[in-house]
């Protein structure tokens, strides 16, 4: 199969999933490696296709699912990295979706990456990822400070949000 003919496929399949499919899992089935894939989307980028790389794998921003009414904030935050799972559990467990992570680097200026973290499953799957690959969060760079945008239900649902995470000491303020 032609590499060119391989990218199309690859945006066949992203449009048929409305959910991130890995890089591994389309390598296995395009029978390439990984690192061919994650060229390929890169290639694909830079052709105006909008795929978004999550922490679960690519995904077309066409077939994000179409968002609910909500309210949406952007916080500011400093903790551990051992302190990461309480945050985002915070965050879910008070009916909030931690939508991204950014920092301000002292040479690349703001640094975003999207998360999409919503349930207890998805903090335990991106905890996991960061221990399996040995990652360094964003917020290792910033001595653990970094900002979060996080959408939810209602003003009340964030503001008890914000309540907890200035309780724990994890809310800059």
């Amino acid at each position: 199969m032609k590499a060119s003919q391989r990218r199309d496929q690859i945006i066949s399949i992203l449009k048929e999933s409305s959910t991130p499919i890995s890089a591994t899992k389309l390598a296995k089935e395009l029978g390439v490696s990984r690192q061919v894939i994650v060229g390929d989307i890169a290639l694909l980028r830079a052709s105006s296709i909008d795929v978004m790389a999550t922490h679960r794998g690519y995904l077309l921003v066409d077939n994000l699912p179409k968002p609910k009414p909500q309210y949406i904030k952007k916080i500011a935050c400093q903790h551990s990295e051992e302190e990461v799972a309480k945050e985002l559990d915070i965050i879910v467990s008070g009916r909030g979706q931690v939508l991204d992570v950014e920092i301000e680097h002292p040479l690349y200026g703001i640094l975003t990456a999207t998360l999409n973290i919503a349930t207890k499953d998805d903090i335990k799957y991106f905890t996991q990822q960061v221990k399996e690959h040995q990652g360094a969060l964003l917020s290792h760079l910033t001595h653990g400070i970094h900002n979060h945008t996080i959408a939810c239900p209602s003003k009340e649902d964030c503001d008890k949000i914000l309540e907890q995470l200035k309780k724990e000491g994890i809310l800059l303020i």
